[in-house]
């Protein structure tokens, strides 16, 4: 008997017909004498309209009452599948953060976790019972229910499958694994067969949302085998290993992500002790760049009225930028044919930042997606899928 973690995405659970679609997926692998353990995002939309909710009373993010409010898409999902599968004849139980406990550390919106009662789960599974549990958050030592950050169902559902030491983790999406580029901007993207964890995460922080960075980073800590795949159409996915075949047939880049959701915050005086505390508690930082005296950074544009409410003064926020990763091996070594590529597509580039397995590219919002449909051309014409 093998012993799987499902997560299943918000388009995954988007309607009961989809929840029903879920269930099926997990039947099957009961059938075939598998234990299985579910993590589940909120229903597709929900969440945003809980954070609209918010709003009407307040624009902080990094807070208790807006945490408690936006944890709840995930406990309806996490219901109604459990419902769901009871009503097949499987039984099952929602399990809530603070039943197991998944316990958390660090700021309100951008917890992290660091303590799983796997014993709790393992139970359930022995039992005979399909345990679902409600991802993208955790509780704090003080009891408070805290969220990790947009995405963050993946990140649990990695921690699970540690926890358990489960022989896979399937992330189910509403894609059928990873694209060379995102196959909503991009014609013709490639289908990646497999990627590494240090690629796959250039593109979760460049942009790309089939993962998020701190889920992709506990896959590498632990080497876990995850496999993102499709809720919707059978096929075998995209898988996360250590090295990736496509490197010794010739190729240099995996893939190619954007962000048109983020602002450069430039922190002038950065020697301040406020700067820190302004970092510690954004989500997600992109590309921090000292000049002179200022600090540069690219932050999600939602943690603006969270800069404001510390800061107050010293800073500048630009809104009009644009993020682009190119994903890869060995940039640093020869990064001259991706710089030339770049350079030529568009003189409005801001500039240009190479790192061992990645360049970024920092342009004016509005070209950002042609940026993305030139280099995908120029780099992926002759590509196979890999």
């Amino acid at each position: 008997m093998g012993l799987y973690v499902l997560k299943f995405g918000g388009s995954s659970v988007g309607t009961t017909s989809r929840i029903r679609h879920a269930a099926s997926i997990v039947s099957k692998f009961v059938e075939a004498g598998d234990g299985v353990i579910v993590v589940t995002s909120a229903m597709q939309g929900v969440t945003n309209q809980l954070i609209e909710l918010t709003k009407s009373f307040s624009d902080l993010m990094a807070h208790r009452e807006y945490d408690t409010v936006i944890s709840t898409g995930e406990q309806i999902a996490a219901g109604l599948l459990a419902l769901c599968l009871c009503s097949m004849n499987i039984p099952s139980v929602s399990m809530n953060c603070w039943q197991i406990p998944i316990r958390v550390t660090g700021n309100f919106s951008n917890a992290n976790i660091n303590e799983i009662n796997a014993e709790a789960v393992l139970s359930r599974v022995q039992d005979g019972i399909v345990p679902v549990i409600t991802g993208f958050q955790g509780v704090s030592r003080e009891d408070d229910v805290m969220t990790i950050g947009r995405g963050g169902s993946d990140t649990t559902a990695c921690i699970v499958a540690h926890a358990v030491n489960a022989d896979e983790c399937l992330i189910y999406t509403d894609v059928d694994g990873v694209y060379t580029a995102d196959p909503r901007i991009v014609l013709n993207p490639k289908w990646i067969k497999e990627i590494s964890y240090d690629e796959m995460l250039a593109l979760s922080y460049g942009g790309a949302k089939v993962m998020q960075a701190k889920s992709v980073l506990i896959a590498k800590q632990y080497k876990l085998k995850v496999r993102i795949l499709s809720s919707f159409i059978e096929s075998e996915g995209t898988i996360m290993t250590d090295k990736t075949t496509y490197i010794n047939q010739g190729n240099m880049v995996a893939g190619i992500a954007h962000n048109t959701t983020l602002a450069k915050l430039i922190i002038h005086n950065y020697g301040t002790t406020e700067w820190k505390d302004v970092l510690n508690k954004i989500e997600q930082v992109n590309l921090i760049q000292i000049d002179g005296g200022d600090l540069h950074a690219l932050v999600p544009k939602t943690s603006i009225s969270t800069v404001k409410e510390i800061l107050r003064e010293g800073y500048d926020i630009e809104e009009d930028v644009g993020l682009i990763t190119v994903s890869g091996h060995g940039f640093k070594a020869d990064p001259s044919r991706l710089i030339q590529i770049t350079e030529s597509i568009d003189d409005s580039i801001k500039h240009i930042v190479v790192a061992e397995n990645e360049i970024s590219i920092v342009a004016p919002l509005q070209n950002t997606e042609q940026i993305v449909n030139i280099l995908h051309e120029a780099l992926f014409l002759d590509a196979v899928n890999y």
